[in-house]
């Protein structure tokens, strides 16, 4: 009976680390996924300037270029451009994924309104724009990671400890 007692309240304890664990991801995932965006729109911005390569050709490219959920937006939209215009395709995509804060996805989404329809500069000038917001939600973001990832794991720690000890 003591050892079942003992693994429950170790199983309570691992469980409680987890989670805080979990939680402090979501703010390193964060920012691990606003840098990628960035180095992307760069990326974009190169191809745009150098190439003259249709959009869905160079949203592949780039989602062959970088992995995760940034690649997969770009691989989304690269298939959405088949069906529909292309600010359409990326406005849909950014509204579709889960990655970002809904103030990110406002600023992604704002590339849309120029993606495929004005000239290069016109592009090129939105991808500025849009990079120097990344840039402070970037900062944004590293600042939450640097605050809320320790707080976490050790606030998980601590209710573990909590409630372990309360059921001894």
């Amino acid at each position: 009976m003591v050892v079942v007692k003992f693994i429950i309240l170790i199983l309570i304890f691992w469980t409680s680390c987890q989670i805080g664990m979990r939680i402090a991801g979501k703010y390193v995932v964060r920012a691990n996924n606003l840098i990628q965006m960035k180095k992307a729109l760069k990326i974009l911005e190169a191809k745009i300037t150098y190439t003259y390569d249709m959009l869905p050709d160079l949203f592949f490219d780039i989602s062959n270029r970088i992995k995760g959920p940034v690649g997969n937006i770009f691989r989304n939209t690269a298939a959405r451009m088949d069906v529909e215009f292309a600010g359409e395709a990326w406005e849909c995509t950014i509204d579709d994924c889960d990655v970002f804060t809904e103030e990110d996805k406002d600023a992604l989404k704002s590339l849309g309104k120029l993606l495929g329809s004005t000239d290069v500069q016109g592009q090129i000038n939105q991808l500025n724009m849009v990079n120097c917001f990344l840039d402070e939600q970037i900062k944004e973001a590293i600042a939450l990671k640097e605050k809320n990832t320790t707080m976490y794991r050790k606030l998980g720690v601590i209710i573990g400890l909590g409630i372990t000890i309360v059921l001894i």
